[in-house]
């Protein structure tokens, strides 16, 4: 089984995290930092995880440029749908000063592509690092990810990735009439149900 999860491995001090409403915790993931527990458990379980870290989820975070590629793919409802989310959220991070952190949902959905696979087109790398998740109650270093050569599991760390080939596929992936939905509508779908077979 493979889980695909964020976090934030800070390589250098310029390196912080995003739990923007604890100022005084500079290097943890927001996920991380609610409920270390809940993290540390996955960690230890044994499972085959792929860490997606705070960095290159900010490397792939550009909504032009996303948005310009979905907007040239093949229109399916998946690809409007997505065009649509992703231009609010845009618009969203560039007129409210609370939505500043939304570049964050871009790295989401690199997981999901991640875990879809087409690496060679991605140019990702990854490599195994013992990490552990600190649980300390103290609330400057609660949900931090230290690389540890004792105590940490091993976790494969996505190291890099192409950005723009990682637009692409996003877009070309919604842009697939193979892989869209056959159904438009909710009112399309019922009037299939309530159509007797011939």
């Amino acid at each position: 089984m493979l889980e695909d999860f964020g976090g934030h491995i800070n390589n250098h001090k310029s390196d912080k995290g995003n739990v923007i409403n604890i100022p005084s915790n500079e290097y943890a993931e927001l996920n991380m930092f609610l409920d270390p527990l809940a993290a540390k458990v996955v960690f230890d379980s044994g499972l085959n995880i792929t860490l997606i870290p705070l960095g290159i989820q900010r490397k792939v975070s550009r909504y032009s440029k996303i948005l310009e590629r979905l907007y040239l793919t093949k229109k399916t409802p998946e690809g409007k749908f997505a065009w649509r989310l992703l231009s609010r959220l845009h618009r969203l991070k560039q007129t409210h000063p609370r939505y500043q952190h939304m570049d964050t949902f871009l790295g989401e959905i690199l997981g999901a592509v991640i875990l879809a696979g087409d690496h060679f087109t991605l140019k990702t790398t990854f490599e195994t690092r013992p990490i552990r998740v600190l649980i300390t109650g103290i609330e400057s270093e609660d949900g931090r990810i230290t690389i540890d050569q004792k105590h940490g599991n091993s976790v494969k760390v996505l190291e890099d990735v192409d950005p723009f080939a990682y637009y692409n596929v996003f877009a070309n992936r919604l842009g697939d009439k193979k892989q869209s939905a056959i159904v438009g509508s909710f009112e399309e779908q019922r009037r299939i149900w309530n159509t007797p077979p011939r």
